[in-house]
């Protein structure tokens, strides 16, 4: 008898023992070190989740939107493959982690930038940003519905009031801790976000709003030798609009003679870029190669332009991009072998 409860205590201290690693040592300590900043255990764990019911919840959403596209089986492949590489996504948990660790690591040089530059966050910024994201705006007023011609109200929208949003976040809350995702991951990564978008802003004074573009058409063929054939069609007297609607195997453009319209550096692969950019207006290059096959081009302008929103916006974010990648190269960051061991396996798998 003595045996057996020496035996039964040894037993409740192992699992006593496991459940505080668990529980309480494991949370505290830290996977990766940023400078003097620690990545937590928790923090990576519930990140981790979070993206893993981010996934669940994609899949899912592609599942239904398959069902509704089952008769249209071109779309129906496109879906397939997404909902494929969702479910490969989920089925790798050390992808997922790993992907995770490197965003957290990001974040931290991010925030650590953005407190030299005197930006903060606030918990009611965050609050906003929540319900922002849930669709609430604040209260609004509704309006009086109008009469129709036969005296009847036209229908009304149903206010969108902060008890519903509280209703819905509730249920937000509670879906996702049946992941595994408590509210202070949710904010902490909303926070996280908000300091991206800070900074980034503050790139936006640093981005030229005029660049060197090119404009160019040009068709593309999968043999040199079609293309050369091509080539002296065209110096042959041959329109190029007609040769690009009937060889071009670029679908998206074959038909307006293979106009790319304007674009800047960093669009296209680097191939195609050397040589519209070293190319004079007028002049006919390639057959050049690419990944995608073999092309010829027609450079019809070159010259400093004004941005348009989309391609400042784009300009913005490759800045941020590059400052983010030249920090990493120059930040003290340890990651701590362990980590392995800490990524969570997805709590709930999605069906099907």
């Amino acid at each position: 008898m003595l045996g057996t409860a020496v035996g039964a205590v040894a037993v409740v201290s192992l699992v006593a023992y496991g459940f505080i690693q668990v529980r309480v040592v494991q949370p505290a300590q830290p996977v990766a070190i940023v400078g003097e900043d620690e990545i937590l255990t928790s923090e990576f764990q519930g990140r981790v989740r979070l993206a893993q019911w981010n996934l669940t919840n994609q899949y899912t959403n592609v599942q239904q939107i398959m069902r509704i596209l089952r008769d249209d089986p071109e779309t129906l492949s496109i879906y397939q493959s997404q909902l494929t590489n969702i479910g490969q996504q989920l089925a790798n948990p050390l992808f997922v982690g790993s992907s995770i660790l490197d965003l957290l690591i990001e974040e931290q040089l991010i925030q650590q930038e953005a407190a030299r530059r005197g930006m903060e966050v606030s918990e009611a910024e965050v609050d906003n940003f929540i319900e922002e994201s849930l669709g609430f705006f604040g209260e609004q007023e509704t309006a009086t519905p109008a009469a129709a011609v036969d005296g009847t109200p036209s229908p009304t929208v149903t206010p969108y009031t902060r008890e519903l949003f509280e209703n819905n976040l509730e249920t937000y809350l509670t879906n996702a801790g049946a992941f595994g995702v408590d509210e202070g991951t949710l904010r902490a990564e909303a926070r996280a976000r908000m300091f991206r978008e800070l900074l980034r802003a503050d790139f936006e004074d640093q981005v030229d709003g005029t660049q060197e573009q090119v404009w160019a058409r040009h068709i593309l063929v999968e043999e040199e030798q079609e293309a050369k054939d091509l080539l002296e069609r065209i110096r042959a007297g041959e329109e190029w609009g007609d040769l690009a609607s009937e060889y071009s195997l670029d679908e998206s453009n074959k038909e307006q003679g293979g106009d790319l319209g304007w674009f800047g550096r960093g669009r296209m692969v680097d191939a195609f870029e050397e040589a519209v950019f070293g190319a004079e207006i007028g002049e006919i290059v390639g057959p050049v190669e690419t990944p995608f096959g073999w092309h010829l081009i027609d450079i019809l302008g070159h010259e400093d332009r004004e941005l348009d929103e989309s391609s400042f916006s784009l300009a913005v974010s490759q800045a941020l991009d590059e400052w983010i990648a030249g920090a990493r190269e120059t930040a003290d960051v340890e990651i701590l072998d362990y980590w392995v061991d800490r990524v969570p396996s997805p709590r709930i798998r999605p069906s099907g």
